[in-house]
């Protein structure tokens, strides 16, 4: 069944008038890149199909040599409780097929539906299956892999099974064919399509929702569906992946990150069953297995290495590895999977968390993420008895802090660089009430620390109590690490080194009253110098001014142009605030939109960039930003303009005041949040998670 086709031509243009326009949003560069990334997979195509034949990519399903092995001798179930609400619902919209994942809102991701679209775009959809939907899906796979799919298929034995469309970014509509080698696959080929989307359902992180929901209605919580049928889900959604997605083919098996945190998610989700009793069929069990073999030969065949701008995704591979390995009966691939996997996370900590616990990647939200996985990760080592080093341990405990740290007094975390809303585990989600269902709080960073909390048996300096709904983060890393605590606190921060003192010429102030002056007492100053950047933190307000390195050293893939970038939150209201990111491929001119500096309330020359947007992962690293003091106020300086710029921050009087040099002279008084973003154009709609926006910004 062709994919590459679009709606009818009432609401899109054609394929070419597509392309033409996500041209028109690229440099040269770039265009010549994504050409030859597209000739080269392309050309790859038929050459892969000719090399596959007839084989099967399927592994016998005894060759894991057994079952999956449990890790989870105990766990206790009981702090699901506090998160009931959240859980019930979204229980009974999982078991209806309906996922709100990357902005795309509460849909139903099944052939035949029509999906919601991003913005004028909106592609199909393909017509429902039929009744004999085994047979139709089967007939899209390569020829080899059709019996090996129709027999894990047959294993559904639910006659009302309405299979799960795992292909289609269910945002756009837009659909990927199954019988094109993952490593061959096109996105960001033409608009509006997001091939996280896919990604994002595949990691299966719903499956620890299942194993909970199972908890709580055998412990007779109303509400709730039969534990059974929660059971059946989880087995037919598992069996529906793997005979609708062969290994190394079709859009899932394109990125070996997410091949990665797939098999960690099946596999917690499998063993949180099995700690409660659970006991699925051989049958089930020997294809779990097999699959969880066949995601760790991809992953390290294809580990995302690179000398120097190795980042999440070679993190990520590596925890995928350390679950398949831990949970594969033993052997001579899996113990050397184990292995290497345990030591180059001791080093990967080491490296991509900076000595005062940021990330390297110039990112809070890829902070999150990474520091889940190699929590979660440590955790299941220590409980195999190879726990981190005392340096790693040390690192992470710098990372949990930072994270604390980072938080606003209202709960969120501060957007700086990238959000993409990625996670490795999602033990206690965390929601809203919304009219459709749930909604995420997807810059909510309490259940992180809630994990951080079973895993040192002194909690890093600034971490607040876990709220009660994020308590089952806790309760799982304490199950994986087997009563494994770390001892390592994290270091103390260094003081900032004095700089020598510029010569500073008089500039732009913009003078900030809040309401009540008495909010910005209690500020206590915290200096990130190696992530970049400086805080004062209090009971009602935080003050964050961001100044250091790009990130990935020196790529800046998830950067910003937000040096001296300033945040301010007071009484849980943002005065100043950084917009998000939005969305990445799916619309490149709003990607860089919020990547700019006119995105941020920082120092501007005109509307001119500090640093050049050189391609969607890649920003120039040209400003040097340097903080020259901090403490009872923050001066900074950096030189993407050319010439230099010079930002002070001080907090005097009740006031907040801000001075940009050089500058027009003169003074803005501001009392309001609206009059701050007037004044600096501050007008583009916040996103607080990937694919979201919000009405109005403040």
């Amino acid at each position: 069944m062709s994919t590459d086709r679009t709606a009818p031509a009432a609401t899109n243009p054609s394929r070419l008038s597509l392309l033409l326009k996500v041209a028109r949003t690229m440099s040269p560069d770039l265009i010549l890149a994504k050409s030859w990334s597209f000739l080269v997979k392309q050309a790859s195509r038929p050459v892969r199909g000719l090399m596959a034949g007839g084989s099967s990519s399927y592994l016998d399903p005894d060759s894991a040599g057994g079952a999956p092995t449990p890790r989870l001798a105990t766990i206790d179930f009981t702090a699901a409780a506090a998160n009931a609400d959240t859980l019930r619902a979204l229980c009974a919209l999982h078991l209806d097929h309906r996922f709100d994942l990357l902005g795309s809102g509460w849909v139903t991701v099944a052939r035949g539906e029509t999906a919601p679209g991003f913005g004028e775009y909106r592609y199909g959809p393909d017509p429902a299956l039929p009744a004999d939907w085994r047979a139709a899906i089967v007939a899209e796979h390569r020829r080899g892999n059709r019996r090996p799919a129709r027999e894990i298929l047959d294993l559904i034995d639910d006659p009302d099974w309405r299979p799960i469309d795992w292909q289609v970014d269910f945002r756009s509509g837009y659909r990927w064919e199954v019988s094109t080698w993952g490593r061959s696959i096109v996105y960001g080929h033409q608009p509006g399509i997001d091939v996280k989307l896919p990604w994002e359902l595949a990691r299966f992180q719903h499956a620890a929702t299942l194993a909970q929901a199972h908890a709580l209605a055998v412990q007779g919580l109303p509400g709730f569906p039969p534990p059974e049928r929660l059971v059946a889900e989880f087995r037919h959604q598992v069996l529906d992946f793997l005979g609708a997605n062969p290994p190394g083919w079709g859009v899932n098996w394109a990125c070996a990150m997410d091949v990665g945190l797939r098999a960690a998610n099946l596999l917690l989700g499998w063993d949180l069953f099995r700690a409660q009793g659970v006991r699925f069929d051989a049958a089930f069990e020997a294809e779990l297995a097999a699959a969880a073999r066949a995601h760790g030969q991809y992953v390290f065949r294809y580990i995302e290495w690179h000398e120097t701008y190795r980042a999440n995704h070679y993190l990520a591979d590596l925890c995928g590895l350390a679950f398949v390995a831990a949970y594969l009966p033993e052997a001579e691939e899996s113990k050397s999977w184990l292995g290497f996997a345990a030591d180059e996370l001791d080093a990967e900590i080491l490296r991509q968390f900076t000595p005062d616990g940021g990330c390297f990647e110039a990112s809070i939200a890829y902070h999150r993420l990474s520091a889940e996985m190699a929590l979660y990760t440590a955790a299941l080592l220590a409980g195999l008895g190879r726990p981190l080093s005392e340096a790693a341990q040390q690192r992470l405990a710098a990372a949990l802090r930072f994270a604390a740290a980072t938080t606003l007094p209202s709960g969120a975390m501060i957007q700086i660089g990238d959000t993409d809303s990625g996670r490795m585990v999602r033990a206690a989600p965390l929601c809203d009430p919304g009219p459709a269902g749930p909604v995420e709080r997807e810059l909510d960073p309490a259940e992180l620390l809630a994990a951080g909390r079973g895993l040192f048996a002194v909690a890093p300096e600034g971490l607040p109590p876990a709220p009660a709904e994020a308590g089952f983060a806790t309760a799982l890393v304490e199950a994986l690490a087997g009563g494994t605590r770390f001892a390592a606190t994290a270091p103390a921060l260094p003081a900032l080194p004095a700089q020598p003192a510029d010569s500073v010429p008089a500039g732009r102030v913009t003078r900030i009253l809040p309401p009540d002056p008495t909010a910005l007492d209690g500020l206590v100053p915290q200096a990130f110098a190696d992530f970049g950047l400086y805080l004062w933190r209090g009971p009602r307000a935080l003050i964050a001014v961001r100044c250091g390195p790009v990130g990935q050293n020196g790529r800046g893939g998830h950067a910003h142009n937000d040096q001296l970038a300033v945040e301010i939150e007071i009484d849980g209201v943002a005065w100043a605030r950084d917009p998000g990111s939005y969305v990445y491929t799916s619309d490149l001119t709003a990607r860089d939109r919020y990547r700019s500096v006119l995105a941020h309330f920082a120092p501007r020359r005109d509307a001119e960039e500090p640093a050049r947007l050189l391609a969607p992962f890649r920003l120039e690293d040209c400003a040097e930003a340097t903080a020259l003091r901090f403490g009872p106020d923050f001066l900074g300086r950096h030189v993407g303009f050319g010439d230099p710029v010079w930002r002070r921050v001080a907090i005097e009087n009740g006031a907040i005041v801000i001075e940009d040099s050089p500058g027009p002279a003169g003074e803005t008084v501001i009392r309001r949040p609206e009059e701050l973003a007037a004044a600096w154009g501050l007008t583009l709609p916040v996103s607080p998670g990937y694919g979201r926006l919000e009405t109005r910004r403040g």
